[in-house]
């Protein structure tokens, strides 16, 4: 977790050095909301490149690969207000637990992706800092936003589906899926939205995001066949890039 430290620590330095300047129209410089998001991946398949002691099953796939699936999750937020115009924040949600997809063939064309509604899910941990730039007075009824930010995306508890496991050519070869890695990655993210102030207090807000993210992934498989042994290292990149939608009810104090 050593790259979220060094994502937020100078979040937080910059908070409290903000602490004693910060001046707002009505004095509230903390806002925080709670809503939902739905996210919804935008990447395609990337190849899939192996090794092996068995020359066919090295073979490129560069038709095969991962896609993950659209899904949702409860999110919070909080920010701080320097000024009027200026907040820096976190977002934090709910880890989702994602599908994956699997599209083209592996294993020298012998092991199906495409037959699997899915090969597996995977759960996310993904906060975001963020700095935003808001049109307008704090005290505007209707004020709407720009910002940008870094999201660290770490990827755990990624589960195989049974019948992936289960597939007859596993079966036949006495084959398994093994050391299954997804890299945790950092991702810069842009993002506008618009926050509608239902009284001095509360507000309701909403927002659109985009966020440029891609990882790797890698496996092992291994099996006997009649031949002998076998041991395959497939790798192959994932490619995410998330537009997230997000709608929420906050409170400024």
């Amino acid at each position: 977790m050593n790259k979220l430290t060094y994502m937020i620590a100078p979040v937080a330095l910059a908070l409290v050095s903000a602490a004693a300047h910060a001046e707002t129209t009505d004095g509230k410089t903390i806002a925080v909301s709670a809503g939902w998001a739905h996210i919804m991946p935008q990447g395609s398949k990337q190849g899939v490149y192996s090794t092996s002691n068995v020359s066919f099953l090295a073979k490129p796939e560069p038709n095969s690969g991962f896609d993950l699936e659209k899904t949702d999750t409860a999110e919070f937020k909080i920010d701080y207000l320097v000024n009027d115009n200026v907040s820096l924040g976190m977002i934090l949600g709910v880890p989702p637990r994602l599908d994956i997809k699997g599209e083209g063939s592996l294993l020298g064309g012998g092991l199906n992706l495409d037959k699997f509604s899915k090969v597996g899910d995977i759960k996310v941990y993904s906060p975001v800092i963020t700095g935003k730039y808001h049109f307008g007075a704090v005290t505007n009824k209707f004020r709407p936003y720009i910002g940008a930010g870094l999201m660290y995306a770490h990827f755990s508890d990624l589960k195989l589906d049974s019948g992936i496991q289960n597939d007859p050519l596993l079966k036949v070869t006495h084959g398994s899926i093994t050391n299954v890695k997804v890299k945790d990655a950092i991702a810069p993210v842009a993002f506008l939205g618009a926050d509608y102030n239902v009284n001095k207090d509360w507000f309701i807000t909403a927002s659109v995001s985009y966020v440029q993210l891609d990882t790797h992934a890698s496996l092992n498989v291994s099996g006997v066949t009649n031949t002998g042994a076998y041991k395959v290292q497939g790798d192959t990149k994932i490619e995410i890039n998330p537009i997230v939608t997000y709608l929420g009810f906050g409170f400024r104090f």
